[in-house]
């Protein structure tokens, strides 16, 4: 799987999708978790659409490339519905989504991007 189309389809799971029965509530948050939400608070809402997204982007990547055991743990307890880039984004969304504030508003800032400056999938 190529890294722009992994990066895309997380992205996607992180802005579209609520919370299932599946995602990461702890009461301890995990070192991916703690990075996410630290990075995400550092994301400056106020930037242009693109340095919003391009942002969000090199959180996932970063912190997926610090903690890869976690990730494949997250994706090995998944149901296998999706392409795993889907279910990371979902599962990491969906924690976040429980306890980390910065990204709720990360969240809502990314979906007031119009459609059409949104990222467009890249090569085939």
């Amino acid at each position: 799987m190529r890294i722009p189309l992994f990066i895309t389809l997380t992205l996607l799971g992180l802005m579209g999708c609520v919370a299932d029965g599946h995602a990461q509530t702890s009461a301890a948050p995990t070192p991916l978790m703690t990075e996410l939400c630290g990075c995400m608070s550092a994301i400056d809402l106020d930037a242009s659409d693109r340095t919003v997204e391009a942002s969000v982007r090199n959180c996932m990547e970063e912190a997926v490339v610090m903690h890869p055991l976690e990730v494949r743990s997250i994706l090995r307890d998944r149901p296998s519905t999706g392409s795993k880039a889907f279910q990371l984004g979902t599962t990491l969304g969906g924690a976040l989504q429980h306890m980390c504030q910065p990204f709720n508003l990360v969240r809502e800032r990314l979906q007031r991007i119009p459609p059409t400056a949104k990222p467009v999938k890249q090569g085939t």
